[in-house]
């Protein structure tokens, strides 16, 4: 027997499925099975525990298709084999189309991508689901004429038994567990004598519904809960409730078919789950040609305009901190529901933050940003690339070897002072640490060898895997990228870093760290299972492992008893919220304009469906179903509704109001639009944080408002400082220190200071509070610039002058000039170049050339200096306390003083008349 209960969202269907359970279970006779969506298993076994007890609850098995075919095959056999999961799929579907490569001609270039890949997987998905064959798209190319969708379908089938071939040889594809449950079925009546009860389903997929079918056929009874309302007017297919009545004709077809008895529905009355007449006004109404209207302002719906998404995560915010701390709410009572949270993630989740509420954000992260997967995509990387030094330190970077950051941070400034990269990682580093400096003293040899310890820890299991990696095979591959995570210690270090998260409060970023780990495990198992002993280059193997990665996600589970639930409307199955707030709801956006996506266009998957190929619906029909999951999400809360949209997008471009608002504007036309001016100033202060930033914000507002709010944070000693900033800033005073204390503690009493510091302050006070102040400095790399140019040719006219009198240059022959020249620049670039050895030809360029120049000064000085009365009495002549002169001294008010000292570079003296200087 079939029997469907029917009712809108809201009319109890689903309580009435669990009565109806309840009640057979307590006769103790019934073998009864639930079927309900996978997302709703854990909420469902949950509910029949809390309404019958664990006795009683024990007699009801809750099931989804998925666990179905657990259900069944753990009793009937079929479960043994190597079962594929997404990563084993993505490298399949890669190595199938470099199979059949040579036979493509629409898909031939782009065959290697990724994006070919996911396209070719995701048409194969959808193929499984709606029972179309490799043989059922040769039949259907065969039947059209040459062309475009042709060549799609041939190719497209093609790919599909190319990896269909793959998989047969020894894996299990979980796509195609309902069929083998079907198959099983056929063979074995395990539903004969139980009541099966299906809820919570918008629809079936081909596959579902064959197995559906044998359900039925088996079955004593089954019962199918289904959303539809009772209009008996024909919709064309274009009703807000057309696709649920599709499956409704779909299920009655099929007990007809079958000669089984189709009992009468049981119709549930309207509204049963909402608190008030608006929210029953609306569920009767929204998207329905029905009209009514009502006349008052609902005090149960809002609607609200922001000027943008952060403003519009602000007004959740605070509505919900409202509705917890005024009408007595709990988090767990309130959902957000988005069409897709991603374009808030950073956004909502901080002013959840905020404002103090706990939150659980159901939104999949990509694996491929993760530490860990960060980790082993770089050390591929880095032993392809022969050690370019930004993948090392990407490496390094994520935390998971041995270094801690200050090592890693001495390493990078060693590489980017000399400028190492390659295979000069792999040799021991011989330059000075400072750069170019003077003859390396002891501690400058502590550290240099201190730095190639640090490079062998790291080089030496990275040498060792690129050896690993000439085995050449996929399982051998595999092997050696998980002897490198032993090497590195890396799940010592994961350890580590989960456990620090924890001891700072992140528990659910501690609990990643650790999935990461083991999905990390399982992809480098599918690889070896996959891959075996088949021949792969490096490269090959890393683009494989890559494509693996990207095509992963991590998803979360809530952590707390207490939180306010964030999903997608596709995702998100609240239970029984007493308030909703429906967000992004701009036209185009909630809800979504569809798009065609996939290997085929609307047109093409209208032809394919006219010729029998039972693919998904066209756009026209998705646009369908787009509206029925905004229907869902808007009357899903049984007290309060809350519609936001944002008015601008972040480029400033225009949005307007999606139908969402449209719909609750025709049923409500004296609901208004509110926005932020429209607030009360006390609903804009529901917690600290943003009351202190609107208090920053008002500040130089002459309000009571504000001074109202300067008094509350005057009085909290943790704002004291942040208030006085404020303040400076608006009253724009100059930067400067408020308490002298911090400036004496960066400066000291006694300061001593040189004229060039002098000039450095004067120019910019900022500049000089950083340099000398913090001792902030920029990274320079040890290149031989125009500042190493200025010096050494400082160097070679101090010391030539020293030694030559200027009549003795004027008088010097060229070649002689250039050979002192030379002598002094062999003994600067030993002592403080390290030396000619690995000294690039540009370098040696540049040396002759400044010999040359220096050459013709020294030449042109020493005429000068030879027909001068002048004569150089001093080098580097220093000023300082004790030095050959005496320093300026100025007392600063309060018993400091200031020192102003240096070197003058060449002190000239004439003489006239002897005696008289």
């Amino acid at each position: 027997m079939l029997q469907f209960v029917e009712g809108t969202s809201g009319s109890g269907k689903t309580d009435t499925i669990r009565h109806m359970l309840m009640e057979k279970a307590k006769t103790g006779k019934e073998k009864l099975l639930l079927l309900v969506p996978e997302q709703n298993s854990f909420e469902n076994e949950r509910a029949m525990l809390r309404l019958m007890g664990s006795k009683e609850a024990e007699r009801i098995t809750v099931t989804s298709f998925t666990r179905m075919v657990d259900l069944v095959m753990r009793q009937t056999g079929g479960l043994a084999g190597r079962r594929l999961n997404d990563s084993g799929r993505n490298i399949l579907m890669s190595l199938a189309l470099s199979q059949v490569k040579e036979e493509l001609v629409l898909y031939q270039k782009q065959s290697g991508s990724r994006e070919l890949v996911e396209l070719m997987l995701s048409a194969l998905k959808e193929f499984k689901m709606c029972g179309i064959r490799p043989e059922n798209l040769k039949a259907a190319a065969d039947r059209l004429e040459e062309g475009n969708l042709r060549k799609k379908i041939r190719e497209t089938g093609l790919v599909m038994a190319a990896y269909e071939a793959l998989v047969s040889q020894s894996y299990i594809d979980p796509l195609d567990d309902l069929t083998r449950l079907k198959n099983v079925l056929e063979a074995t009546p395990f539903f004969k004598g139980y009541t099966v009860m299906v809820d919570a389903f918008a629809g079936f997929t081909a596959q579902e519904l064959e197995v559906l079918s044998l359900v039925l056929r088996q079955a004593k009874e089954t019962v199918i809960s289904v959303c539809v309302d009772q209009d008996p007017a024909k919709d064309n297919g274009m009703g807000l409730f057309s696709p649920v009545k599709k499956t409704v004709r779909q299920l009655k077809q099929i007990a007809k078919d079958y000669h089984i008895p189709l009992a009468p529905p049981i119709r549930l009355p309207h509204g049963k789950r909402f608190q008030n007449e608006e929210l029953k006004l609306l569920e009767q109404v929204i998207y329905r040609r029905e009209r009514l209207e009502s006349g008052e302002v609902p005090g149960h719906i809002v609607l609200y305009n922001a000027s943008d998404i952060y403003e519009e995560a602000d007004f959740v915010a605070r509505r919900i901190q409202k509705l917890v701390q005024e009408e007595g709410y709990r988090y767990r009572e309130i959902t957000v529901i988005a069409r897709e949270t991603e374009s808030y993630r950073g956004v909502l989740d901080a002013a959840l933050e905020s404002y103090g509420i706990p939150y659980f954000m159901d939104q999949p992260e990509p694996l491929e940003e993760k530490p860990l997967m960060t980790l082993v995509l770089s050390a591929l990387e880095c032993v392809q690339s022969g050690y370019r030094s930004d993948e090392l330190f990407r490496l390094l970077k994520t935390g998971l070897t041995e270094l801690q950051t200050e090592e890693i941070a001495a390493l990078e400034n060693y590489t980017l002072l000399w400028n190492l990269s390659g295979r000069r990682w792999l040799e021991p580093f011989t330059m000075h640490p400072r750069g170019f400096s003077p003859e390396m003293t002891e501690e400058d040899q502590k550290k240099l060898e201190g730095l190639n310890r640090l490079r062998e820890t790291v080089m030496e299991p990275l040498a060792q895997f690129e050896e690993s990696l000439r085995s050449g095979t996929g399982k051998g591959i595999a092997y050696g990228v998980y002897q490198l995570l032993e090497r590195l210690n890396a799940a010592q270090n994961i350890r580590r870093m989960a456990d620090e998260l924890e001891n700072m409060g992140e528990w659910n970023l501690a609990q990643e760290q650790i999935r990461l780990w083991d999905m990390l495990m399982e992809i480098l198992d599918q690889m070896a299972l996959v891959l075996k002993e088949q021949h792969l280059s490096p490269r090959r193997w890393s683009e494989l492992f890559q494509l693996v990665v990207q095509s992963e996600e991590i998803a979360f589970i809530p952590q707390g008893v207490d939180e306010v639930s964030v999903g997608g409307a596709d995702r998100s199955r609240p239970a029984a919220p007493r308030a909703v707030f429906l967000i992004g709801a701009e036209e185009g956006e909630f809800p979504r304009t569809p798009v065609p996506a996939g290997v085929f266009s609307d047109a093409e998957r209208r032809l394919m469906i006219s010729m029998g190929l039972p693919l998904y619906d066209s756009l026209e029909k998705l646009a369908v179903e787009e509206r029925y999951l905004a229907y869902m999400a808007a009357v899903s809360p049984s007290e309060r509704l809350f519609v936001s949209y944002a008015s601008s997008d972040l480029s400033g471009g225009a949005r307007s109001p999606s139908s969402l608002v449209r719909e609750v504007r025709k049923i409500f036309p004296e609901c208004l639009v509110a926005d932020r001016s429209q607030e009360a100033f006390s609903d804009l202060l529901w917690s600290p944080e943003p009351a202190f930033e609107l208090a920053a914000s008002l500040w130089r507002e002459p309000s009571e408002r504000e001074e109202t709010l300067k008094r509350y944070f005057g009085g909290l000693p943790e704002y004291q400082d942040r208030l006085e900033a404020v303040g400076r800033a608006a009253s724009e005073e100059p930067i400067a220190f408020q308490n002298p204390e911090n400036a004496q503690k960066l400066f000291g009493s006694n300061l001593r200071v040189s004229a060039s510091q002098i000039e450095k302050y004067y120019l910019c006070r900022f500049q000089y509070f950083c340099r000398y102040g913090l001792g902030a400095k920029e990274r320079k790399p040890a290149v031989f610039d125009a500042l190493e140019y200025g010096s050494v040719m400082h160097y070679l006219l101090e010391n030539m002058l020293r030694a030559f009198s200027g009549e003795a240059l004027a008088s010097m022959k060229k070649q002689e000039l250039l050979a002192e020249i030379r002598r002094l620049l062999d003994s600067y670039v030993e002592t403080n170049l390290g030396g000619w050895e690995e000294k690039s030809p540009r370098f040696r360029y540049l040396l002759a050339r400044l010999a040359d120049t220096a050459q013709m000064l020294l030449s042109h000085l020493g005429k000068e200096l030879a027909q001068s009365d002048f004569v150089p009495a001093d080098f580097e002549l220093s000023i300082g306390k004790g030095k050959e002169l005496e320093p300026l001294v100025l007392e600063i008010p309060g018993g400091g003083r200031i020192s102003v000292e240096g070197k003058i570079d060449r002190v000239d003296v004439m003489e006239k008349p002897p005696g008289n200087t």
